[in-house]
């Protein structure tokens, strides 16, 4: 019995790595870090959520951001892991509502309870990964990635520097040039689906991730608080949308 104890506690412990495409606790992997001893990762739901409110009587599975003039402090975070804490934070603020940030707080989809609206980063992310995606749904069931815009948990920052309390973030996963980031008004409805992260941690090494982004991303345009193209670039406040789903805001002043 000695024998076997000692073989059993020199014995190297091994864990299962997952792959982007998986099917792995209530959802699809759809991101990973490992640049930690412990992997961390993103999961998607493989549905989407339906409306609790009667947001559009054509499309059950549409709903609105949140109020439009009502600006929610705490849910600017566009980071890899931010939107746990942008949808919390929401939760908190309008608590027991049916905006797109309460669906995903209050889901059990799969047997968790951990679910959450992307913020606009872990967002595109899904957008970038979207063949992979509808493979893995295709095999284990669910909804493909739909063609309308997908609300993220990232409102548009409002500071000294400008910003619309009207707005918030979200994507485009098709279009003539792929998808996109724009922003929308928070009182449309448009399409939520809910992600959360492997084994509820969602702290993630983001300056590692940030300064690969910055070596690799390429400008895809230069937008305005309200997502129009942008021409006059002085005295005015607007964004720089990159193509691994970063955004960086800039106002030059002369």
């Amino acid at each position: 019995m000695k024998k076997i104890l000692y073989m059993l506690l020199l014995s190297p412990i091994f864990t299962i790595s997952q792959n982007i495409g998986d099917f792995y606790q209530g959802g699809i992997v759809f991101y990973l870090d490992n640049s930690s001893i412990t992997q961390k990762g993103l999961i998607l739901d493989t549905s989407y959520l339906e409306a609790t409110y009667s947001w559009s009587s054509q499309d059950p599975l549409i709903s609105d951001w949140g109020p439009n003039l009502h600006y929610c402090n705490g849910t600017e975070d566009e980071s890899i892991g931010g939107g746990k804490n942008n949808t919390l934070t929401f939760e908190q603020d309008h608590s027991g509502s049916d905006y797109a940030a309460n669906l995903c707080f209050n889901s059990s989809s799969g047997g968790f309870s951990d679910w959450f609206l992307p913020s606009i980063n872990e967002l595109w992310q899904v957008m970038l990964n979207i063949n992979t995606i509808d493979s893995a749904i295709n095999i284990y069931g669910g909804e493909i990635i739909g063609q309308n815009f997908h609300w993220s948990s990232t409102q548009v920052l409002v500071d000294s520097s400008g910003g619309d309390i009207r707005y918030a973030y979200g994507a485009w996963p098709y279009t003539n040039i792929g998808p996109y980031i724009t922003s929308k008004s928070k009182n449309t409805a448009y399409l939520v689906r809910s992600i959360r992260c492997i084994d509820n941690d969602c702290s993630f090494l983001l300056p590692t991730i940030i300064k690969e982004y910055n070596e690799k991303k390429k400008l895809i345009r230069v937008v305005d608080p309200l997502g129009r193209l942008v021409g006059n670039l002085t005295n005015k406040l607007f964004f720089y949308l990159y193509d691994d789903g970063t955004v960086e805001k800039i106002i030059i002043i002369e």
